[in-house]
C-alpha cells in the first residue's frame, strides 16, 4: 500500500510539474490554424460550414490572443508591440463575430464578404508589428 501512495504522489507531483511547461501557448501554431481555418471560410458555400470554420478560425484566434509571439516575449506587458498586438486580436475577433452573426441568419454572401475584411485586418497587423 505505501508504494502505491509514493507512486501516485510521484506521479501527481510530476503531471504538476510538468504541466505548466505544456500549457505555453505557441502564437504561431494558433496563427497557422487561423489561416487554414480563414481559408476553409473563404471556400465555404454553405450557412453550416461557414458557422463551423468561423468558430474554428474564433477559438484560434482567441488562443493566439491569450499567448505572447516569440518576439515579444522580452517586450514589457505594456509596451507598443504588445498592446498593438492585443488591440489586433481584439479587432479580428470583433470581425469574426459580425460574419458569424450573419452566418447565424444564413447570409451567406455577406458573411463572407465580412470574413474577407479579415485579410486587411491580417496585413495591417502584421505590418505594424513588422511579422
Amino acid at each position: 500500500m505505501k508504494k502505491c501512495v509514493t507512486f501516485l504522489s510521484s506521479v501527481l507531483l510530476s503531471t504538476v510539474l510538468i504541466t505548466p511547461a505544456f500549457a505555453a501557448i505557441d502564437v504561431g501554431d494558433a496563427m497557422k490554424e487561423m489561416g487554414k481555418s480563414y481559408r476553409l471560410v473563404m471556400k465555404d458555400t454553405d450557412a453550416a460550414s461557414l458557422k463551423k470554420d468561423l468558430a474554428s478560425l474564433r477559438a484560434a484566434a482567441v488562443k493566439a490572443q491569450s499567448g505572447v509571439p516569440g518576439n515579444m516575449k522580452k517586450d514589457a506587458a505594456d509596451s507598443a508591440n504588445r498592446k498593438t498586438f492585443t488591440a489586433g486580436m481584439t479587432e479580428f475577433i470583433n470581425q469574426v463575430d459580425v460574419a458569424s452573426k450573419l452566418a447565424d441568419e444564413g447570409k451567406v454572401p455577406e458573411a463572407k464578404a465580412e470574413a474577407a475584411k479579415l485579410k486587411d485586418l491580417m496585413k495591417e497587423y502584421h505590418g505594424k508589428l513588422g511579422v
